[in-house]
């Protein structure tokens, strides 16, 4: 049965194939026009219409009915031109074009000729109804953004409907895992498929059109379950353009949340012996935390090159300090520090993207782009070492992206378009890069015969000193060199000195290095075969090459014994070590798509079929069950018969160990059928159906984890990467509806239901064979369905007044919300999930409300969001009653975090200069300075106290690093405070 299954898959890809090879193709970064042109007094249809783009080389011209089309159109705002002879030109100008979307322009010419050269110009006005969008899709454009105070992509998507932001930042669409998104720029990935984050590093500035597909997307795309979020970046102008913008900004709050203790002292009354105790703290908000932006953008033509060639360039510098603070009491060796208040959150990121275009011809176009970005974050915030921020590690990485696009036009109905896409990004984290120590001496202390003494032990006296030392058996103790403290520490010194207190010492131990790239080759090509059919088919080639070093440091051990080494001195572990994961994978995938937009008159339907294959290029274990064949680490021999006495034991050979411990994984092949129709029930409105089913590989983590399957023997269970995981399947159902209710102003609603099957989790412990330990991998085994609701309002910019309205209802349940909780559950002794419950981003009401207003030559923009609280799992109060047959826990995210608020505002005044501009504005985020809770303490449900401990009932001790109060005082469970940012921007 199973040869037969794979008999049939390799048939239908091999016929799949030969469609393709036969078939016209299509990348998504373009759009259409089309339109139909009649005489104005009689109403016939005129033929041989000549039909311009101004400022382009496209054109078409108007067939026996009348109609024509334009295809390849970038997205953006043209003028559309027609003319004919004995007939007066015709000009619709601010005309748009979205992706993938059809944009329709209908004209009538008048016999009445007018003056030589003059041309009837008038303004088109946008319908509020796309017919054709035949699933919910939301596109910004550049004009849109510009007056946002978004001042990145992830802000512009925040405020579309269908989108959650959690308390970590991590976009989900429609319910997914926040992996389930694929990220395309200028028609090619850019997702880093180790986790699934986007590589990209466009700003604002540099995007002609953002878009974000939340329902069916088509079958072009792939490796998505959840959205598609597609960037076209803008190409260089024919005349010079240019802008350079900067600001400074400050967190500007008047709540003491964000306070930093700056002493802690304590009295004891003689007579009463109670304790007093006296703190001082300082705001860090009410200083200066300055946040700086600096940013150029520069379009125009190459010089000398007859405006065959341009480019535009993009850059941006962006700084800042966070708005939460630790203060420098000690350094990680435990020296004390110079006290000084540390930002424990900053941020700093640059990046450019370079783009060349060449017109050797009408019909050729040839795009160049490089985008470089790299970032670093001094530290994050860990709580613990508030008072010794030296101890965390830093962060930092860094993309690279070359883009070579062909774009071909064949004909007026047909186009082709290759690219070569190259990426690499690097990620690295730690405290000191490499192995640093700090210097050691040795103190001695005084005794009756000897004074106190201090020495450095590597020097010749030293140890000549330190043998004598040794050899007498005087006490002594190994002290940090207050001249060079820095270095790593032995992990024991990151413990708090008392309960309920900050550390006083320590640092991470945890090294990672990183590196993602890719090669991709794809291959588009379109036609227009009629008027009614515009069919698309498309193939890619992916080559990954994952690396991953990562451990945690090890203290160096005396030669030839298992004693740590004193002092303390790290070195990396072997990557046969149980704290180490060393690895390279190759993995390769390929895609193709074949698909047809169908416009009739009174139906729009889009159709098609995409295959995916995969192939992880591993290996799993041969046999799960027996430790001693796959962890050759043991120190223990690998017997073919481990039961048989001792003197009969026959070892394996290593050839016949490597045989037997893996297997090649086999790869893995989908197809996956996606339907959208839109059926315009009147001019002004349309109704919509789709449904597609959607498969993605996991995240290359989870395939490669632990990829030489170590164990420990003494007992402690792990979680074992799983290269044979399958695609996780998702099947989305939506209907919608659009409408115009009154000039200007729409609406769009749309119901949605998600089955998401094989999602990645855990599986229950496997026992090995000999019993010596548990272990658990990686299944496709968890589930969630995701049903909502969204609703869109929308008044278009008329009468110097703009607002949109974005709200969303969702309920997404399932198993398990992070792959690895089915195994954390079975370490507390949890029986194994059987019902569903609320993800952890189930967030049930999700409202964005944005008003504009202009007035002579300022912009006002408004933005107010609403977020009900997310879900999260209570406990029990200390001191609560509970009866011998209550529930031990209670339900896991059964309780839900307070509901959040914030509001926006932007507001510019833009200053004529002749040729020249200058534009005045100040972004103010959160104005109100709400403290939107983001987490609570799971005992109260409140973020300001619990009840384990109540921090009064602590008794002072004087060894405590700074307060319970303070230990217990959580501004990181809060939204950013006020931030007020002003600058301007010069341009040309």
């Amino acid at each position: 049965m199973r040869e037969r299954q794979q008999h049939f898959t390799k048939t239908l890809f091999v016929l799949l194939i030969c469609i393709l090879m036969n078939t016209v193709v299509y990348a998504g970064i373009t759009g259409k026009i089309v339109g139909t042109i009649i005489d104005g007094e009689t109403g016939q249809p005129l033929i041989g219409s000549n039909i311009i783009l101004e400022g382009t080389s496209l054109g078409a011209s108007s067939g026996f009915d009348g109609d024509y089309f334009i295809i390849n159109v970038p997205p953006g705002i043209y003028a559309v031109k027609a003319t004919m002879m004995g007939y007066t030109p015709i000009q619709v100008e601010n005309v748009r074009v979205s992706i993938d979307l059809t944009t329709t322009v209908n004209l009538e010419l008048s016999q009445t000729v007018l003056e030589t050269g003059e041309t009837v110009t008038v303004t088109a006005e946008r319908s509020m109804v796309q017919l054709d969008m035949t699933s919910s899709m939301a596109s910004v454009g550049a004009s849109e953004i510009e007056v946002s105070p978004a001042q990145g992509v992830g802000g512009v998507l925040e405020l579309q409907a269908g989108i959650v932001v959690d308390a970590s930042n991590d976009i989900h669409i429609r319910g997914g895992r926040t992996g389930e998104i694929a990220y395309w720029v200028d028609g090619v990935a850019t997702t880093d498929a180790f986790e699934f984050s986007s590589t990209s590093a466009v700003e604002n500035s540099a995007v002609q059109e953002l878009q974000v597909i939340s329902g069916t997307f088509n079958a072009e795309y792939g490796q998505a379950m959840s959205g598609i979020i597609n960037i076209i970046t803008k190409d260089g102008s024919t005349d010079y353009h240019g802008s350079l913008k900067g600001y400074v900004g400050d967190y500007v709050s008047a709540d003491d949340q964000y306070s930093v203790m700056k002493s802690v002292t304590a009295e004891v009354d003689p007579i009463t012996k109670l304790t007093t105790v006296t703190t001082e703290a300082e705001d860090p908000l009410k200083l200066f935390n300055p946040s700086y932006n600096g940013e150029f953008s520069l379009s125009g033509p190459v010089p000398f090159l007859n405006n065959k060639v341009t480019f535009f360039a993009n850059g941006r510098y962006f700084t800042d300090e966070g708005y939460l603070y630790g203060r420098e009491w000690f350094l990680p060796s435990g020296f004390p520090g110079d006290s000084s208040l540390v930002p424990m959150n900053p941020y700093r990121r640059w990046s450019t993207l370079a783009k060349l275009t060449w017109r050797p011809f009408g019909s050729l176009k040839v795009n160049y782009s490089l985008n470089l970005s790299a970032w670093k974050r001094d530290r994050y915030f860990n709580r613990n070492y508030k008072y010794v921020p030296g101890g965390v590690p830093q962060s930092k990485g860094s993309t690279q992206t070359h883009l070579l696009s062909i774009n071909h036009v064949l004909s007026p109905s047909t186009f082709y378009e290759f690219k070569i896409n190259r990426m690499n990004t690097d990620y690295e984290s730690y405290v000191y890069e490499g192995l640093k120590s700090p210097d050691w001496l040795v103190y001695v202390p005084a005794d009756t015969a000897n004074p106190e003494m201090t020495f450095d032990p590597t020097t010749t006296e030293g140890q000549a000193q330190l043998r004598a030392l040794q050899e007498y058996g005087r006490q002594y103790e190994w002290v940090v060199d207050p001249e060079n403290p820095d270095g790593y520490v032995h992990s024991d010194s990151a413990t708090t000195p008392v309960s309920y207190s900050f550390y006083r010492a320590g640092n991470d131990l945890q090294q990672t290095y990183r590196n993602s790239s890719y090669w991709i080759g794809k291959f588009d090509l379109t036609s227009q075969v009629n008027k009614s059919h515009q069919v698309k088919t498309g193939v890619e080639l992916r080559l990954h090459e994952v690396s991953l070093d990562q451990y945690t440091l090890l203290a160096k051990k005396v030669e030839g014994s298992d004693e740590e080494l004193v002092p303390f001195e790290p070195v990396i572990p072997d990557p046969t070590n149980l704290n180490r994961d060393k690895y390279t994978r190759k993995p390769k995938e390929f895609s193709a798509y074949i698909q047809d937009k169908m416009e009739l008159k009174d139906l729009i339907v889009n159709l098609g079929v995409r295959f995916d294959y995969f192939d992880a290029n591993s290996v799993v274990p041969a046999n799960p069950l027996d430790i001693n064949i796959y962890a050759p680490f043991l120190d223990e021999n690998i017997y073919r018969n481990p039961d048989a006495p001792e003197d009969e034991r026959v070892e394996y050979t290593p050839d016949e160990r490597r045989a037997f411990m893996h297997k090649k994984v086999d790869p893995k092949m989908n197809l996956s059928p996606r339907l959208g129709i839109a059926y315009p029930i009147t001019d002004k409105g349309v109704l919509h159906f789709s449904y597609g089913h959607f498969f993605q590989i996991p995240e290359f983590r989870y395939l490669y984890d632990s990829p030489d399957f170590k164990l420990n023997s003494g007992g402690s269970q792990t979680i074992i990467g799983n290269a044979d995981l399958k695609p996780q399947i998702t099947t989305q159902y939506e209907i919608g509806l659009q409408q115009e209710i009154a000039d200007g102003i729409g609406v769009e609603i749309s119901l949605y239901y998600r089955d998401i099957r094989d999602w990645v989790g855990t599986s229950p412990l496997i026992q090995t064979a000999r019993k010596v330990v548990s272990y658990s991998i990686y299944e496709n085994r968890d589930y969630s369905n995701v049903r909502g609701i969204t609703l869109k309002a929308e008044k278009r910019m008329t009468n110097n007044f703009g607002a949109q309205f974005d709200y969303m209802f969702q309920v997404v349940e399932g198993t398990y919300s992070d792959p690895d909780d089915a195994f954390n559950a079975q370490q507390n002794e949890e029986e194994p999930r059987r019902n569903l419950i609320p993800m952890s981003w189930d967030q049930r009401h999700t409202v964005s409300a944005q008003l504009q207003y202009r007035w002579n030559e300022w912009t006002g923009s408004l933005v107010g969001k609403y977020r009900t609280g997310l879900p999260y799992t209570p406990s029990f109060a200390i001191g609560e009653f509970v009866g011998g047959s209550a529930l031990s826990s209670l339900p896991t995210n059964s309780a839900r975090y307070p509901d959040v608020q914030s509001v926006d505002f932007y507001l510019t005044k833009m200053i004529p200069l002749g040729k020249m501009y200058i534009t005045l504005f100040a972004y103010i985020y959160n104005v109100f300075d709400n403290r939107g809770a983001t987490s609570v303490f799971s005992d109260t449900g409140s973020p300001t106290y619990t009840t384990d401990p109540v921090p009064s009932e602590v008794a002072y001790d004087p060894a405590r690093i700074s307060t319970v109060q303070d230990l217990y005082n959580r501004p990181e469970w809060y939204i950013a405070p006020r931030q007020v940012q002003i600058g301007l921007t010069l341009g040309f």
